[in-house]
């Protein structure tokens, strides 16, 4: 049943499901079930390691788009402006 839940989150990148099943992780009765499990742990990682890649890609976009807004912005007069 874990197994299968955390294929299905892992398929579907749900990555609070496939956390919140690593927290309830069983013992494994059998080496097979060992095996996939790694396996599928394994996946995780990798999947896991794109979705920060890609949450840092994102973030250095928005970075780049708010420098050029500024860049491009006019200062506006300010209402306590008190040059005479």
């Amino acid at each position: 049943m874990w197994l299968t839940e955390l294929k299905t989150a892992l398929i579907l990148e749900e990555t609070d499901t496939i956390s919140s099943l690593i927290d309830q992780m069983p013992v494994f009765e059998t080496l097979e079930k060992m095996e996939e499990a790694a396996y599928l742990l394994h996946q995780t990682a990798t999947l896991l390691e794109n979705k920060k890649g890609d949450a840092a890609r994102t973030l250095q976009q928005l970075k780049s788009a708010l420098d050029f807004l500024k860049s491009t912005q006019t200062d506006l007069p300010s209402s306590l402006n008190l040059k005479f």
